[in-house]
């Protein structure tokens, strides 16, 4: 079936929430840089810090919400949330329909969370998460594969999705104040709690709680755990290309027999600016995702850092131009017509 034949509202809705561009002022960017340190700070605290009255950054909280320039929710990996099939997939087009346009369909797709526009080999990148590797087929055939205007797609499963830090300042700084998400297992009531902060970033423990069948302070025990180990952070997520970072990329890595693709992307995650670091199967080992100020900057991660790691074979860079992103919720909440 053609994408374009499942515009339900839910999908609708869904694009209608996509982190977009938008003017930000200073104070704009000082409130997103704060939210993404920790998304359930406090709205007084966050006024005291930002030299704001509560009802202005209150005021200012809502419209970066409502306009879709964030949403605050639960980055975790996706096993917490029921996926077990992963992939980005590298679209090349027939030149019927543009790029920009089959990227708005495409992240319509309940299981599409991450559309990039793209100088490369492929104009568009789109990264899926599927129930199991059957759904990842069936959507890469009957979805993307079949849409009007797509020449071939190609699949990179990731046989492990090894590092993601959204929070872009921290990337850069690699501090270990606000360490990255990494894969780590969970019980059923961790993953419920991370489902529904997934849905909401901001939604009460009390809440949580209630619907869990635990006490309030449970819950919250269990989320600082959570965010200690690593497993999730509750954040603020961005378009980087809204904050500043304009130069963000994808970058494919090519291994030798030197070293495995786990310890190259120990490397990787160590480094300046990296946000993502997925190792995959197919014709390339390793992507990274990079966010860059510049085109200079960019050239210099290449050159002084991600080129010169021991392993390093081959290096493909993918320069975004435009990119859609909408947050990941549980499988069963996707199911359920959750937006």
């Amino acid at each position: 079936m053609p994408v374009g034949d499942r515009d339900t509202t839910a999908q609708r809705d869904a694009v209608r929430r996509l982190l977009g561009r938008a003017p930000l002022d200073d104070l704009d960017r000082g409130l997103i840089e704060a939210l993404q340190a920790d998304g359930r700070r406090a709205t007084v605290d966050l006024a005291r810090d930002l030299g704001a009255t509560a009802k202005t950054i209150k005021r200012r909280v809502d419209r970066l919400l409502d306009e879709g320039i964030i949403q605050i929710t639960a980055v975790t990996t996706p096993e917490a949330l029921g996926y077990q099939a992963i992939a980005l997939v590298g679209i090349e087009l027939d030149g019927s329909r543009t790029a920009a346009d089959l990227a708005e369909t495409f992240v319509r797709l309940d299981e599409v969370d991450y559309v990039s526009v793209t100088t490369g080999r492929y104009p568009l990148y789109v990264e899926v998460f599927c129930r199991d590797t059957h759904a990842l087929g069936q959507l890469v055939d009957e979805q993307l594969r079949a849409a009007d205007g797509v020449r071939s797609a190609e699949v990179f499963p990731y046989l492990r999705l090894h590092y993601q830090q959204a929070q872009f300042s921290a990337a850069r700084a690699k501090s270990g104040e606000a360490p990255g998400v990494r894969p780590i297992e969970l019980d059923a009531i961790d993953r419920a709690i991370i489902g529904h902060l997934t849905e909401d970033g901001r939604r009460p423990y009390l809440q949580i709680a209630r619907a869990l069948g635990v006490s309030e302070g449970q819950v919250r025990q269990r989320v600082r755990q959570i965010e200690e180990r690593g497993v999730a952070r509750v954040m603020a997520i961005a378009n980087p290309l809204g904050l500043g970072y304009t130069t963000t990329a994808w970058i494919a890595i090519g291994i030798d027999t030197t070293r495995g693709a786990s310890a190259i992307a120990d490397d990787l995650s160590a480094l300046p600016d990296v946000t993502y670091v997925a190792i995959c199967a197919g014709r390339f080992d390793l992507f990274a995702e990079v966010a860059c100020t510049s085109n200079e900057e960019l050239l210099a991660l290449l050159e002084t850092q991600i080129r010169t790691i021991t392993g390093v074979r081959h290096v493909e860079t993918s320069i975004y131009l435009d990119l859609h992103y909408k947050r990941l919720l549980p499988l069963d909440a996707r199911a359920n017509g959750v937006m």
